[in-house]
């Protein structure tokens, strides 16, 4: 389409509504029309919807809601604790089964076979199958990590340039370029949970009088280069080279200008991953795989998007590292292990000023906690309410409260809570209608000293008298 006949068709979306969830107006042919959102964000915000799924943000949800021609919305996640028992045996006359359970029993998804690294050669033909097991049947999405800060999500029975995504989740590459080097990554949701696998790809040029891929060198890395940054400055040309990124702690397809600044490029994904990827690192980022058999059995995996160990059905072959006997084990090996000197979490106030400036003081035992990027959902059951000031608690008999944890570094959470604490003093601000909680807000174990203390200063309304003399 003609950019320039759009501008001068005086075509525009400043006007144009798109009523939608999911949709953005676009100009086609010289006209506004309401076009489903393709683009995502890259970082995960898991947002749990009402048609039962989880999504890895809002959105994806908000995508998948234009697909559908339906309107979805957030709900509060439920997690499911109790995972389905391994027997009996299924027959064998049944194909490919989700072990274990009734229909009623949602089952989280998981890989029948382990992702690997594959190379082509310029105009080959590749495919990766997202094949998984779960219930209800997990749906499938396929996007290709890049620089940008958004990924372009692909979907089955589509096809997208020399991209396509078959009915049953197979992603098929033909005509192979360089830029399609890089890492795509299935999705499967289903009610149960989410699973995300990574599947590497490198397009090489064919040596001439080569008959095979060819080999990565044997001689041993510098441990060193894989700390630098890529060299994208451009010297000689242009090509597609991988490089070890050590915040993500994998390895990412970039434009190699030949510089060689420094040995952090590679050819293919394998040369990258055996220079630097450590594989102590690597087993907690490993997807959980089913495998194949049917020698059914309960392990644990580690999920490195929701930051637990999760129970899994294994096949009993074909697995991968991140297969464990029991939580615990799971638990002492991910995530790996961090050698940090936390200090002491330092309140902005002490309890008369943190009293005074919050909007609710409440005595309650956290219940579950779900970290995210830099943030992070704490769920309280309350024993008491001191001060709510825009939240109703008393008044609509809240026994449960949701608060949002803001600024959080997980390394080193600040507050520090468990589900072991007892009794807790907690108080925050709220900002439309959700309560907060920064490193720095007041939360301390409750006794009968503290909540007395507290009773008391309410009772002589001491923070109006501190206000007046603030005033």
């Amino acid at each position: 389409v003609d950019v320039k006949s759009w501008e001068g068709s005086g075509a525009s979306c400043e006007s144009f509504v798109c009523s939608q969830q999911g949709s953005d107006c676009d100009i086609w042919d010289g006209q506004p029309t309401c076009k489903c959102k393709d683009r995502c964000e890259k970082e995960p915000n898991f947002t749990c919807a009402s048609d039962g799924l989880t999504y890895y943000n809002k959105c994806y949800m908000d995508a998948e809601a234009c697909i559908r021609g339906i309107s979805l919305t957030m709900v509060p996640c439920k997690y499911i604790f109790t995972w389905p028992n391994t027997s009996p045996v299924p027959q064998e006359t049944t194909a490919r089964p989700t072990p274990g359970a009734g229909p009623e029993v949602p089952i989280p998804p998981a890989l029948y076979n382990n992702p690997f690294h594959q190379s082509v050669y310029v105009g080959g033909t590749v495919s990766f199958h997202c094949d998984v097991s779960g219930r209800p049947r997990p749906d499938i999405t396929w996007e290709k990590q890049s620089d940008h800060e958004e990924n372009f999500i692909m979907r089955p029975d589509q096809m997208y340039g020399n991209v396509v995504v078959t009915n049953i989740g197979q992603l098929v590459i033909y005509n192979a370029q360089y830029e399609d080097s890089g890492i795509y990554t299935c999705t499967a949701r289903n009610s149960a949970g989410l699973l995300r696998a990574d599947f590497p790809l490198s397009v090489i040029k064919r040596e001439p009088g080569s008959g095979e891929l060819r080999q990565g060198s044997t001689q041993p890395f510098p441990s060193t280069e894989c700390l630098k940054e890529p060299d994208r400055r451009d010297c000689e040309g242009h090509e597609v080279r991988w490089h070890f990124d050590a915040k993500k702690g994998s390895c990412l397809t970039f434009r190699y200008g030949g510089c060689g600044a420094n040995q952090n490029h590679f050819e293919t994904y394998e040369e990258c991953r055996s220079a630097c990827v450590s594989n102590a690192v690597h087993t907690c980022l490993l997807p959980m795989v089913q495998g194949p058999c049917k020698n059914w059995e309960a392990r644990w995996a580690y999920n490195h998007l929701m930051k637990q160990c999760h129970s899994f059905v294994y096949g009993g072959c074909e697995g991968n590292n991140n297969n464990f006997d029991s939580k615990e084990t799971c638990e002492d090996v991910c995530p790996f292990p961090k050698n940090l000197q936390c200090k002491t979490c330092r309140l902005k106030n002490k309890m008369v000023l943190s009293l005074c400036r919050s909007d609710f003081a409440i005595v309650g035992r956290l219940m579950e906690i779900i970290e995210d990027q830099d943030s992070g959902i704490a769920r309280f059951a309350l024993e008491d309410v001191l001060k709510d000031e825009k939240m109703g608690l008393k008044f609509f008999n809240i026994k449960y409260l949701e608060v949002t944890l803001t600024d959080m570094d997980w390394n080193c959470p600040c507050p520090n809570m468990t589900t072991e604490d007892g009794p807790l003093i907690i108080m925050g601000e709220v900002h439309d209608g959700m309560a907060m909680l920064d490193p720095s807000s007041y939360v301390r174990a409750a006794n009968d000293k503290r909540v007395k203390k507290i009773y008391e200063l309410m009772e002589k309304k001491t923070c109006d008298l501190l206000n007046r003399f603030q005033d």
